[in-house]
């Protein structure tokens, strides 16, 4: 059984031309840009790609929900790995592939696109990852990493959280979310875990996680509060003189 190497990656609503250069010339690993209620579109999606071929930096998409039209649409933009929201049993895992396979193995029509290298080459398809953030896919976690199909996951736990409590678990966090990755990890699997920021990536991986990812927002939002406090003090250091 393999064991995927430790990985850090940025989480991002905001793939801006510098974001996508700066991940290219820092050698990140990856980053998984969130179309999921934010606005961000497909050609969005499909401009990152572009901007990142070739630079070994990994694209992955939250798709804004499983749909088959909407799988194939993120499909078709040439991403590495669509992330699945909301995911609550194995039977739409199963959907979700039959949708972004080309035939015999699924239904997914050979169109010209970024993925098809515009129609000469019908042999990329992305990755599909269980984003775990309902009671459902955690309680079915065992299934899930057993099932062929299955190829890894992320754990989003503020979803988690909130759907836990509407069952009366809200207190089950913790170990609901130690449960998946242990399941997932220990049947090879890459599982991926938020940090709480980028200087304690390092506690996902000690959790036995494989892969880590940052909220790009957060981290920027943390730098500029750290500077408006700075700029406080040092007003406060002037009065003083």
């Amino acid at each position: 059984m393999n064991t995927p190497r430790p990985e850090v990656g940025l989480i991002t609503a905001d793939p801006t031309p510098t974001l996508l250069g700066l991940l290219d010339v820092l050698g990140v690993d990856s980053i998984v840009i969130d179309a999921e209620q934010t606005g961000i579109t497909a050609a969005q999606c499909t401009d990152a790609v572009q901007r990142l071929a070739g630079s070994g930096v990994r694209v992955g998409v939250r798709v804004p929900e499983l749909r088959d039209d909407c799988l194939l649409t993120f499909a078709n933009t040439g991403a590495d790995e669509l992330v699945l929201p909301r995911v609550r049993s194995v039977s739409e895992l199963e959907a979700a592939y039959r949708a972004t396979r080309f035939p015999p193995l699924g239904e997914r029509p050979r169109q010209v696109s970024r993925a098809s290298r515009y129609g000469t080459e019908y042999t990329h398809v992305p990755v599909l990852s269980v984003l775990f953030e309902t009671v459902e896919a955690v309680d079915a976690v065992r299934e899930f990493a057993a099932h062929e199909l299955f190829a890894g996951g992320w754990i989003g736990p503020t979803d988690l959280v909130d759907d836990l409590g509407r069952h009366d678990r809200a207190g089950e966090l913790d170990a609901r979310v130690q449960d998946v990755i242990d399941v997932v990890a220990g049947a090879g699997h890459p599982i991926g875990l938020p940090a709480p920021s980028a200087a304690r990536a390092g506690e996902v991986h000690a959790r036995g996680a494989s892969r880590s990812a940052i909220y790009w927002e957060r981290e920027v939002t943390a730098t500029l509060r750290a500077l408006v406090a700075a700029r406080g003090t040092e007003a406060q250091g002037s009065a003083q003189l």
